[in-house]
């Protein structure tokens, strides 16, 4: 039974008002009523309104609420890279990441393939770890300790998602799988540790190909970005819609 229709045909998760599109069916659901969020509700066409609670929903996020999971800082266990050519295969393990909070919306999109909606964040993001470099035949790894700035990686994020109306007969917005793609638009720099052999063999491996850093800032970035997702999904399942989008029943 159709019982609604987001203004404009979609809807928008909190500051991810941001991230979502529905014009889907309402269905019985439980869920427990919640708090309202500490920012004002925005239209889905309003992008400075939108700005402004994306910054509150990260810091609601890092805090916690909701039971939503930090995402500043984070730690991303392993990203790994082969090299069949080259017969060798890198590795970033226990990789402490910094900076996700202050993600800037840049963009909105609406009616893509297949009905979707996508956001697109712009982050900067600072990062510590270890690096291991393994070569065919040797049969030790080289090691070193890696910081990394990754400057304007652009997030491009696809989903398609339905409004429940639950037994407390509020609407919610159930987010569907997503996708995302990362482009950087800067080459990420770097710096390794301590000043040792393994150090520098890793570093001039690096500089002949520096699509390794490339490959290790999209994986990165990756990461957070679903976790943030995830974060955007289980709050939206917990908050009425009406507490943070403005839309028409």
């Amino acid at each position: 039974m159709v019982l609604g229709r987001v203004h404009y045909a979609f809807c928008v998760i909190l500051v991810i008002q941001t991230l979502l599109y529905c014009d889907g069916q309402f269905v019985q659901k439980n869920y427990e009523t919640m708090p309202a969020v500490p920012f004002p509700t925005c239209r889905a066409d309003d992008i400075d309104c939108l700005r402004r609670s994306l910054r509150t929903f990260f810091f609601l996020m890092d805090a916690g609420h909701f039971g939503m999971q930090p995402v500043d800082p984070a730690i991303v266990n392993s990203v790994s890279l082969a090299l069949p050519e080259e017969q060798t295969t890198f590795a970033l393990r226990r990789v402490n990441v910094t900076g996700a909070r202050w993600t800037k919306l840049v963009e909105r999109r609406f009616n893509l393939e297949g009905g979707k909606t996508g956001v697109v964040f712009l982050s900067d993001l600072h990062l510590t770890g270890q690096i291991s470099m393994e070569i065919a035949g040797r049969p030790e790894p080289h090691n070193a300790y890696i910081t990394m700035d990754i400057q304007g990686a652009e997030s491009n994020i696809t989903y398609m998602g339905n409004i429940q109306r639950g037994l407390d007969n509020e609407d919610y917005i159930v987010i569907g799988p997503e996708r995302i793609a990362i482009r950087n638009r800067r080459i990420p720099t770097y710096f390794l540790q301590p000043n040792t052999e393994d150090s520098y063999i890793i570093d001039e491996a690096i500089q002949k190909k520096q699509s390794i850093l490339d490959h290790f800032s999209n994986e990165i970035t990756a990461a957070i970005m679903h976790s943030v997702v995830d974060n955007f999904r289980l709050f939206s399942m917990k908050v009425p819609i009406r507490h943070y989008y403005k839309y028409y029943k």
